[in-house]
This record gives structure tokens, sequence and C-alpha cells, in this order.
């Protein structure tokens, strides 16, 4: 049977959320409240870190460090897949404002075609004998490894994010952080039954 429609095979599963890893780095005393709900102060200096947005409105901010520390700014609207967005220290719930881009890059390749493996369930019947005479029988399905023809292509995503982190109300910056992020999915267009 030809699919119909166009299945997406995610090499990289992004379950309403993406992480993007990379680095903040403070020039300024930050202060922030962690998921704990105390207000913590970061040192100047660089670290290891990501950030995660979610469908429920929420960008945190996680240092790799040994404490594992976690930041969440509360936010409205979308974050774009290119483009600016800001968000004050009124929505974020945080004593600093964001200001933030984000730049994402679509590549496609040609589409190609191969044979790969692939499994089918069929239809068995299967009979026992039964202890007074007599033979019962069932259908039982099993798992059978077959191939199948499909014609794909590859979609690879480049994603680079920039935050700055001032001071509320100004333009003073605290902090700024760089990350991004990289996956391949492979579309599939079309295909042919299993056998």
């Amino acid at each position: 049977m030809k699919l119909l429609g166009t299945i997406l095979i995610s090499a990289f599963l992004l379950v309403g959320c993406e992480k993007i890893e990379g680095q903040l780095n403070i020039t300024k005393e930050l202060k922030l409240v962690n998921s704990n709900g105390e207000t913590h102060s970061l040192k100047l200096g660089t670290y290891n870190a990501d950030i995660s947005v979610n469908n429920s409105k929420k960008l945190t901010l996680r240092l790799n460090n040994d404490a594992n520390e976690k930041f969440v700014f509360k936010f409205n609207g979308n974050i774009p897949e290119n483009g600016n967005f800001a968000v004050s220290s009124t929505v974020s719930g945080q004593p600093v404002d964001l200001a933030g881009t984000v730049s994402t890059v679509i590549t496609e390749s040609a589409l190609r075609a191969s044979t790969e493996s692939c499994t089918y369930q069929r239809a068995v019947q299967v009979c026992y004998p039964q202890p007074k005479g007599g033979v019962f029988c069932s259908v039982q399905y099993q798992t059978v490894f077959g191939t199948h023809w499909v014609r794909f292509y590859e979609r690879n995503t480049n994603k680079n994010v920039g935050i700055k982190v001032n001071a509320a109300g100004t333009s003073d910056e605290s902090a700024d952080f760089h990350g991004d992020l990289a996956y391949s999915e492979r579309v599939i267009v079309d295909q042919s039954n299993c056998m």
C-alpha cells in the first residue's frame, strides 16, 4: 500500500520542547530567582548552559554546574523560528529583561529511493489437540520480516539563538547567552507494502 501524504521520521525528537545548548557569559553581577524560589547571585564568568522552551509559555535556563540550577522565565506569545523577541521583567517573573534573536536555516536534500527492511503482521491458523479428543484452532498473528521500497529526502535544521540579559527597564547588559541546535529529519514521501 502506498502511503498517502508525508510521514516525518525524526532522528531528533522534540517532544514539545527544544533544548539548545550553549554558553552564558556574565559580565556584571546577575541575580535570578531559581526554580526553588530562592534569589541567587551569579558570579562573573562563562558557564556552560542550555535553554529550553515548552508549550506552557516558559523559557528555562539551566546552568551546567554542580548545583544544576534552573531559572524559569514566563513569556507571552511565541518565540519565532526566525526573528527577534523580547520578554520584560514584569512578564518573566525575573528581575531582568530578555532580548533575543533566533536564526533558523533549513536545507533539504534531493529525493532518494532505497529498499529497506521492515516488519508486518501475518495471520496464521494454529491448531491444538484437545484432551478429550478433537482439535481446537485459532488465528494468531506473527511478526514477519520483509523489505519495502521507500522514497525520501533529508531535512537538516540549524538553529542559532542569542539572548541578552539586561537589568530591568534598561539597556544595561548583565549577561548574554549564545547557543545552537542542529538536527536531521528523514521525510518519507512514498513507500510500498512490506513484503
